[in-house]
């Protein structure tokens, strides 16, 4: 599929020398991992939506430890395409009941796919040094394996759900793993919060501006302050995925060495590597992407003040070249609460009705034009 893409691709680009720099830029991706067989069908766990049939096996990803995970499958070969869902922090509960719902009750009908990590997917576990871009393979690989490579697919479009860290993982995804090859459309909910971990674990970092000018869809609300700094607790599980312990650890205010925020850096989805180092790209011609960031409360009380989550979202969204939709949403009752949030742009709609209708109506309007061409 790749080369096919790459082959039309130039000859349609101008000029040629642009053309041939970004598919050199593409073909960088780093490999993928393998599913190992044989997948077990098991008993769906709580938080699944009813009716959901469960499977699980492991994944296997150069310098990891293998890693289980279950995916629970409800209403399979929906006819508008596939939904696959990451869940936040570890990403070991299943979430997003509502969602499933909505997108397989009719009208809709799509087939959706709950991920769900035996451990949390963030940690390598081999004690060579963790690295969260390799760690990131883990999702890359199973949703490649539920996708393009068709073992849950059957056919629409092929479109991906994360919420925090998830939206983290299918950010990885597309950046470094090559999923704009296959992904039609992504929703990604207060995020992604692994954009640069070496601005997120620097104590000294400054607040930056999310949604500058006319970068996002605001209504009239406009762009607002944040802190890209982990905090609540974030800085530890960072410090764990990044093997960056005791002195070294995330966002500690310690003398930390440079060769520690250089290792950050790199592992993070805007890693800023560039030449014959470049792993990475931001430009999806295939792929459309729905963001969803909480601006900071009226009455920030403590419990109702931002986390990272927009300005580590801002720190990615700056840098995608290619269809993007970010959204404001205020009034978020938690620090990444955009489901119960209002988005000013939509009429104050709730966060949850207008992500189902932007999935709903992005998703779903690329059904037929998928069917036709794989």
């Amino acid at each position: 599929m790749k080369n096919k893409f790459l082959f039309i691709l130039a000859g349609i680009c101008l000029p040629m020398v642009l053309c041939s720099a970004w598919a050199h830029a593409q073909s960088n991706q780093l490999p993928l991992g393998h599913v190992n067989t044989p997948i077990r069908s098991v008993a769906c766990a709580e938080g699944f939506a009813q009716g959901t049939a469960c499977y699980s096996g492991t994944v296997t990803c150069p310098d990891t430890l293998d890693l289980g995970f279950t995916y629970g499958v409800l209403n399979p070969h929906g006819t508008q395409g596939t939904i696959v869902f990451f869940n936040g922090q570890y990403g070991t509960t299943p979430g997003f009941e509502q969602y499933v719902e909505a997108y397989t009750a009719r009208p809709n009908n799509f087939q959706t796919v709950q991920v769900v990590w035996d451990t949390a997917w963030e940690d390598t576990g081999a004690g060579t040094g963790n690295s969260l871009k390799a760690a990131a393979c883990r999702p890359a690989t199973v949703m490649d394996w539920l996708l393009n490579q068709k073992n849950t697919y059957a056919g629409g479009a092929m479109c991906a759900q994360g919420a925090s860290a998830g939206s983290a993982a299918v950010a990885y995804a597309l950046t470094e793993y090559g999923a704009y090859e296959y992904l039609n459309h992504v929703e990604l909910q207060s995020g992604p919060v692994l954009s640069d971990l070496s601005i997120g674990c620097n104590a000294n970092s400054s607040s930056m501006t999310v949604c500058p000018g006319n970068q996002c869809q605001s209504g009239q609300q406009g762009s607002w302050p944040d802190m890209p700094t982990y905090v609540d607790g974030a800085e530890n599980a960072v410090s764990t995925w990044s093997g960056a312990l005791g002195s070294n650890s995330c966002n500690s205010g310690n003398q930390i060495p440079q060769s520690q925020y250089t290792a950050w850096k790199q592992m993070s989805i805007v890693d800023g590597l560039t030449g014959a180092e470049a792993d990475s790209t931001f430009t999806y011609p295939k792929t459309s992407i729905s963001g969803w960031l909480c601006s900071k409360p009226e009455s920030c009380n403590g419990s109702w003040c931002q986390n990272n989550s927009a300005a580590q979202g801002q720190l990615y969204y700056q840098n995608v070249t290619t269809s993007k939709n970010v959204y404001r949403v205020d009034n978020c009752l938690s620090t990444e609460g955009v489901d119960e949030g209002t988005v000013p742009a939509l009429n104050d709609e709730t966060g949850l009705q207008a992500i189902i209708a932007d999935m709903v109506n992005q998703c779903g309007q690329q059904s037929a034009h998928t069917r036709s061409t794989r």
